[in-house]
């Protein structure tokens, strides 16, 4: 059956049993999703958030045998909010359909707590004892908090404890500050850009063995103008030939581990930058001389008033140095949780994202080198409209066309909701990007629901339409009474959009279950039954969006399966056997002749015990010895190959 947009994907099956999943030599894992509102970001014309949860079943398939595994999310309940934190799955045995019902909730809505979530997972290991935390993230700290830092104290305090961090379309401005989480920690940093290399990324993570972590020492920072002393600079640290700083804004102090480093002090009116070797004893002091004026910029939008989550041509000067960027940030001077930048490399003029949110933001040229704000002008971001034009109702499980007029956003989205339901909820969806008309699948329930258009960059409804979603009907015509593995005549009359089938099931099993199914064609279908006799449904099952209901059911009771084979009592090695059989003759039924302890599925010579026959000739096997001759039939269920009928024979 198809499934829906938003169900996670999990690849393979691995679950562990009670006794593996209690040894406790195997150290656990927790591992930290990343639910805030950048994740509703595409790569591939996917939300991340949708490929970070069809990753989630490859770290479940690959987890070594016995692990025990947490998870906590973050961002997933509440915008703005920098304490929404939460230990989704507690750490325990794993249970894939655990993982994967948690795993369904997230849903992208607020900010990025690294710190705080960082602190949360390891709270759930062993204390004392080895254990691994794995972070898959899209950005950096939100929450004015030094995960590094905490990183380190963790570090300390147990020296078992290793985090991994996996950078899931993270720029390379923004690397170096998570990557210090696992280099603190004797973890691995990888960087992901795809769905195929994020599940890589964790695949590595789960097998990646503990590397010595490195360990910091705090270093006195000190700006001078004319050999005096200045006490108000700030300071930019970043690794020597590498984009990207790990420190900025930094006043007095910085902790930092042996290498080489760039660092650049900036006061309102000057700068200077000095390149320095560290140690792990030496220098006690960073000392910068204030060398120079700071470069100039300028920034020159096309428009100072320009609609949310479009795109806005600005035209720059200034040094262009290497990883130098445009920015959006907020009219505090606040970063954004989705920041909306492009690199002065990429062109002149550029075309930057302006932020889904409607307000008041400042635009920036940033010098990548120092972190200095070289220029600046105010930006307003104007509310953004949406029209919508759909039919006013239609049958559970039918199509229908939304034609719709938007801001087009790269992320926008029409949905089809339960009215009052969260922003972020649908029953069924559509990119916009994927083009006009949208096609959605109304739902499998009748009832009254609402057709939306969404921004999703910083998600928001622009427009909404009523729709009423009525009752779907069938019916059926089926025997009442048939052999196991036989084929019956269906007929039927019904509507159904999606997945629609006409299956037969054990009586009172769920709706979206069957033991052999067809879809529907015309007004009449040919289905094999089971092998297993017993009580039975034929159904009438309309499924959509994920969600079955059966529209019309009628009893069936499933006699056991008959067959007969006749063949001579003795042959000799390698002769022709004479053979006469009857059955039920379905797709994939066989006669052979095989040794009596063989498993069902079992064949030597063989032919397919087909409507047209009635008789065949096998040829005996080679070596002397006492055969069946069986009719093995293969009718769907859960009984797999049925020997059915079997006759002994002596092979001389």
């Amino acid at each position: 059956m198809r499934q829906i947009f938003i169900t996670a994907l999990f690849i393979g099956g691995f679950l562990f049993n009670p006794a593996q999943a209690q040894d406790r030599n195997t150290p656990p894992t927790v591992l930290v999703i990343d639910a805030s509102n950048s994740m509703w970001g595409r790569i591939d014309g996917k939300a991340k958030m949708e490929i970070a949860r069809d990753a989630v079943g490859s770290v479940v398939d690959t987890l070594p045998k016995g692990t025990r595994l947490g998870i906590v999310a973050y961002g997933h309940r509440r915008a703005g909010d920098c304490s929404d934190i939460e230990a989704i799955l507690p750490l325990g045995p794993v249970d894939k359909s655990k993982v994967q019902a948690v795993a369904n909730r997230l849903t992208p809505r607020g900010k990025t707590p690294i710190t705080a979530a960082l602190k949360e997972a390891a709270g759930l290991l062993d204390a004392g004892k080895p254990g691994n935390v794995i972070i898959v993230t899209d950005g950096i700290e939100t929450c004015k908090a030094d995960p590094c830092a905490l990183a380190e104290e963790l570090k300390r305090a147990n020296a078992g404890f290793v985090a991994h961090v996996i950078g899931f379309d993270v720029s390379s401005v923004e690397r170096p500050k998570l990557s210090c989480i696992a280099e603190r920690t004797g973890g691995t940093f990888v960087a992901a850009s795809n769905a195929g290399e994020l599940g890589q990324a964790l695949k590595a993570s789960v097998q990646a063995k503990a590397k010595p972590a490195v360990v910091t020492r705090k270093i006195a920072l000190e700006a001078t103008d004319g050999g005096r002393p200045v006490s108000n600079a700030a300071f930019t640290v970043a690794r020597n030939g590498e984009t990207g700083v790990i420190a900025e804004g930094v006043s007095d102090a910085v902790a930092l581990s042996p290498g080489r480093y760039r660092v650049s002090a900036l006061t309102a009116a000057k700068t200077g930058q000095v390149e320095v070797e560290v140690t792990k004893d030496a220098p006690a002091k960073i000392v910068v001389a204030l060398a120079g004026d700071l470069p100039k910029a300028n920034l020159q939008p096309a428009k100072t008033s320009t609609p949310a989550t479009g795109r806005l041509d600005v035209r720059w000067s200034g040094p262009d140095g290497k990883g130098d960027y445009v920015v959006f940030a907020r009219a505090n001077g606040e970063a954004l949780e989705t920041r909306h930048y492009s690199y002065t490399s990429e062109g002149n003029p550029l075309k930057v994202r302006v932020p889904g949110e409607p307000g008041e933001y400042e635009l920036r040229y940033v010098s990548d080198a120092t972190g200095a704000i070289l220029a600046r002008t105010k930006i307003t971001a104007t509310p953004v409209t949406a029209t919508l034009d759909a039919p006013a109702k239609g049958a559970a499980g039918s199509e229908i066309a939304v034609t719709f007029n938007g801001p087009n956003a790269d992320e926008d989205w029409i949905g089809l909701a339960k009215p009052g339901s969260d922003v972020n909820s649908y029953e069924a969806f559509a990119w916009v990007m994927s083009g006009a008309p949208a096609k959605l699948l109304l739902p499998a329930e009748p009832g009254a629901y609402e057709i939306r258009y969404i921004s999703g960059l910083d998600p928001k409804t622009l427009a909404t339409r009523k729709i009423d979603v009525t009752q779907a009907s069938a019916s059926l015509t089926a025997p009442a009474r048939a052999t196991a593995g036989s084929t019956i005549e269906i007929g039927f009359k019904g509507s159904g959009g999606g997945d629609t089938f006409i299956g037969v099931v054990k009586k009172g099993a769920a709706p979206g279950a069957w033991a052999a199914f067809e879809y529907p064609k015309g007004e009449q279908v040919a289905l094999r039954l089971p092998g297993e006799p017993g009580a039975y449904e034929v159904r009438f099952v309309l499924e959509a969006n994920g969600v079955y209901k059966v529209l019309a059911s009628s009893p069936l009771t499933i006699d056991p399966a008959v067959a007969s084979v006749t063949a001579p009592d003795r042959v000799k090695r390698g002769a022709p056997v004479a053979i006469t059989f009857t059955g039920p003759k379905g797709e994939g039924d066989f006669v052979t002749i095989v040794p009596p302890a063989s498993a069902p599925e079992t064949f030597a010579d063989y032919q397919d015990a087909t409507p047209d026959k009635a008789s065949i000739t096998l040829e005996a096997p080679a070596e002397a010895g006492v055969y069946e001759v069986r009719y093995v039939m293969a009718a769907p269920g859960e009984g797999g190959h049925q020997i059915i009928a079997r006759k002994t024979i002596r092979v001389d």
